[in-house]
Parts: structure tokens; C-alpha cells; sequence
């Protein structure tokens, strides 16, 4: 499985603009400073080395810090991704014939057979599958007598 991350052409501009500004910055800095040591240490220094290039060192060092702050961001970026779980991988959908054959008419079906009725005894503790012992089925025969509607 390959990492979308990998493949974000975002990412890797952030990864490559941030290592150009480290590479940036540190050129300018390294050289604005052994320039500028090396011409007031002779006695030699310039106006423009005096003064100017601590400016160019101060740009230097923003883009070395700019540079960083992307590397942690793609950093951070990477680690998210290693964070989250893989995407599901999509399967393919295969479609399946299925032959069914024709029922035969409802005439030549096998009758079903019925079911007795199911009673249940407070006393006897059974399934509601199970068919009533013969007291308890008495006595569910005289209350359902009891409850049934008088005819008039």
C-alpha cells in the first residue's frame, strides 16, 4: 500500500523550499560574517560591510528559522499521516448469477402441520417450545374460559 503522503506534491514543495532557505540563510550568514571579521580585523572594513551586512545576517538567520519552521511542519505532517489508519482498501465487485428454480404450485406442497397451542404454567418453569404439562394445561383451559366474553 503506498503512502498518500508520499505522493502530495505539496509536501514535498514544503520539504524542498524549506531545506532552500536553510541552505539560503546559512550561505549568507556564514559569508556576511567571515567577510565582515575578516575586514575590521585588518582595518580594511567598508561602510557597506560596517553596516549594511548585519542586515543581510538578520535576513540570514530569518530564513534559516523560516527553514526550520518547515521541516517541523513537515515533520509534524508526517507523523499525522503515520498516525492515521490505512484507507480501506477497495475491493472489487464481482457479480454473482444465482439460478433459482421454480417452486412447484402451491397444490403439490407438502401440507404443513399444525402447531398445538402452547400453555404455561406459573409453577412448572419451561420453554415457551414446550408443550404444557396436563395440570397446568387444565388450569390454562378454565382461565381462558374465565376470560373469554359471555355470549348473550
Amino acid at each position: 500500500m503506498t503512502n498518500r503522503l508520499a505522493r502530495s506534491v505539496p509536501f514535498w514543495v514544503l520539504l524542498l523550499a524549506s531545506l532552500a532557505s536553510i541552505g539560503v540563510g546559512l550561505w549568507l550568514v556564514l559569508t556576511k560574517v567571515s567577510e565582515m571579521s575578516a575586514t575590521l580585523a585588518d582595518g580594511s572594513a567598508t561602510y557597506e560591510q560596517v553596516y549594511v551586512s548585519p542586515a543581510w545576517i538578520g535576513f540570514g538567520g530569518v530564513l534559516v528559522g523560516a527553514g526550520i519552521l518547515g521541516l517541523l511542519l513537515v515533520l509534524t505532517l508526517a507523523a499525522l499521516r503515520s498516525a492515521l489508519p490505512a484507507p480501506v482498501a477497495e475491493t472489487a465487485f464481482v457479480e454473482e448469477t444465482v439460478i433459482v428454480e421454480e417452486a412447484a404450485p402451491v397444490a403439490e406442497q407438502a401440507p404443513v402441520a399444525e402447531q398445538a397451542p402452547v400453555f404455561e404454567d406459573a409453577d412448572v418453569e419451561t420453554s415457551t417450545t414446550d408443550a404444557a404439562p396436563p395440570a397446568g394445561a387444565a388450569d390454562a383451559a378454565v382461565q381462558a374460559d374465565a376470560e373469554a366474553p359471555e355470549n348473550r
